[in-house]
């Protein structure tokens, strides 16, 4: 193992746009759109319509990590395999360039994404005399590390990566069959007539008693639905089979899961004898109208239960049901095993990775 500073084995913000270059459009990644290497929204700008953002600056290229500036615990950074055209990210980013004779971007990004790399950096940027915390290109140069020789590096970083590209494709693919499974039922049942209440099919499991805050301090092998876009882990189970966890508070917000489970307080866990996928594609489609009109209230609005059961639906026949459930339900199934596989993998590279950084294991 060898001590390295980042500034002597990269470059930061190497390239930039000017309103010189010839392009019609750019893709624009800003800060708040990527979360440890997860892209939820890439924009679309038709410059030849619309003001280019200010900050819409930074290139990039393959192997590129961006790093925000601000905030470091929030974790907004990743590293770049592929780009759309024309790709610009924000100047809130730091854009890290590796010299890959010296350092191995995948385990150089894996080396920045440590907990308590992302710690000493937000400490610094806490003690940043900006508005808000920030650090500055020069905090991220003077970084040091120990680190194995360059194939040794290679072999950790593909090894991680390869973990993480493997969530991704999972992702990816219950993506691609939910969508699969709503498309069907919006063909088969969507404009059929009214011939019964939700509060027909609808099955409440037993209220929880387990507060948000004890699962973000808790481990477990069960996954802990909240009302919110987080899925913690809990030590026990409350729930076994297909069941769908809605949000109680704030706005709407559907999930469903096939498989031992445990909620929040804040959280509706529902079921439905034989309809369970059925319900959970329904509450789906109409979500925005469950916010518009099924969460009320002056401040934070809540769920109204007893009004949301009351809501028109239409409910399949036996023989409309069977054919439904029997493409729906293998579609669900595999999701929720996705993402238990993505639960291990992404625990397994937690545990694995300041193990391998550190020199633990011989790679």
């Amino acid at each position: 193992m060898k001590k390295i500073k980042l500034g002597d084995v990269c470059t930061i913000n190497a390239a930039t746009y000017s309103d010189g270059d010839s392009c019609d459009f750019v893709n624009y990644l800003d800060t708040g759109n990527i979360t440890s290497n997860h892209i939820e929204h890439i924009q679309h700008i038709d410059i030849t319509r619309e003001k280019l953002p200010s900050r819409a600056r930074r290139k990039v290229k393959f192997n590129s990590i961006i790093y925000s500036t601000v905030r470091p615990n929030q974790r907004h950074y990743g590293i770049i395999k592929s780009q759309p055209e024309n790709f610009l990210v924000s100047t809130g980013f730091a854009v890290i360039d590796v010299d890959p004779q010296k350092i191995d971007a995948n385990f150089l990004y894996y080396q920045l994404s440590r907990d308590e790399v992302v710690a000493n950096l937000q400490s610094i940027a806490d003690q940043s005399t900006t508005a808000y915390p920030s650090i500055k290109p020069s905090d991220l140069s003077n970084l040091e590390f120990y680190v194995p020789s360059l194939d040794t590096q290679n072999k950790i970083g593909n090894f991680l990566y390869a973990l993480d590209d493997k969530i991704a494709l999972n992702k990816k693919i219950n993506a691609t069959l939910e969508d699969m499974a709503k498309t069907l039922y919006m063909h088969e049942f969507f404009r059929k007539p009214s011939n019964g209440k939700l509060g027909d099919i609808i099955i409440e499991n037993s209220k929880s008693i387990i507060p948000v805050g004890a699962a973000k301090s808790t481990s477990g092998k069960f996954p802990f639905f909240t009302s919110g876009d987080s899925v913690l882990s809990w030590t026990g189970l409350l729930v076994d089979g297909r069941n769908i966890f809605m949000n109680t508070g704030g706005n709407a917000g559907i999930k469903f899961y096939v498989g031992e489970a445990a909620y929040s307080t804040d959280t509706w866990c529902i079921t439905a004898k034989n309809l369970a996928d059925y319900l959970y594609l329904l509450l789906k489609v109409i979500e925005s109208e469950l916010d518009k009109k099924f969460f009320q209230g002056t401040g934070l609005k809540h769920l109204q239960k007893p009004l949301l059961k009351e809501r028109a639906i239409y409910i399949p026949t036996e023989t409309e049901l069977e054919r439904f459930n029997s493409i729906v339900q293998p579609c669900f199934t595999k999701i929720s095993a996705n993402a238990r596989e993505s639960r291990r993998l992404a625990e397994l590279r937690d545990w694995l990775l300041p193990i391998l950084m550190n020199g633990q294991i011989k790679f």
